[in-house]
């Protein structure tokens, strides 16, 4: 599941590494049945520029939206929500992806050190994309 080479934290841990370094916090929302995540995941995220931006200045995280195992982030526990027999979607998912009142996949949401939302795209993004966004963060 996680990227070759790009080193992917996990959700709950992130807290914790914020407390040792500050940095960004990149989270990839995606699900196992959309086309357009396993293509950023095969050429988007697997671009050498798009890795190093990544490993030296954010931390960088993924998310399955239908993930079914409660997370705990920023002091809140986060849950799987059914919604048919095998369908429903994960509320951190929800709650960090949602934009103009939907959810769609993939989407790059980036969060500061202290977890508020600051950029949030959802779609596919070429390496070029995804390296100008970071790279416009990562200096501001």
């Amino acid at each position: 599941m996680a990227f070759s080479q790009t080193k992917s934290h996990p959700l709950e841990l992130v807290a914790q590494m914020q407390k040792t370094e500050q940095k960004n916090v990149v989270v990839f929302l995606h699900t196992d049945w959309c086309n357009y995540c396993k293509a950023m995941q095969n050429s988007t995220f697997q671009n050498k520029n798009v890795k190093k931006l990544l490993d030296e200045n954010f931390y960088f995280t993924e998310l399955n939206g239908e993930e079914k195992l409660a997370i705990k982030f920023a002091g809140t526990v986060f849950k799987y929500q059914p919604t048919g027999t095998k369908t429903g979607y994960h509320e951190l998912a929800i709650s960090l992806g949602t934009i103009d009142g939907q959810i769609s996949y993939p989407t790059l949401v980036i969060l500061n050190p202290k977890n508020e939302i600051i950029f949030q795209y959802n779609g596919f993004m070429t390496a070029k994309e995804i390296s100008e966004v970071l790279k416009k963060i990562d200096h501001s």
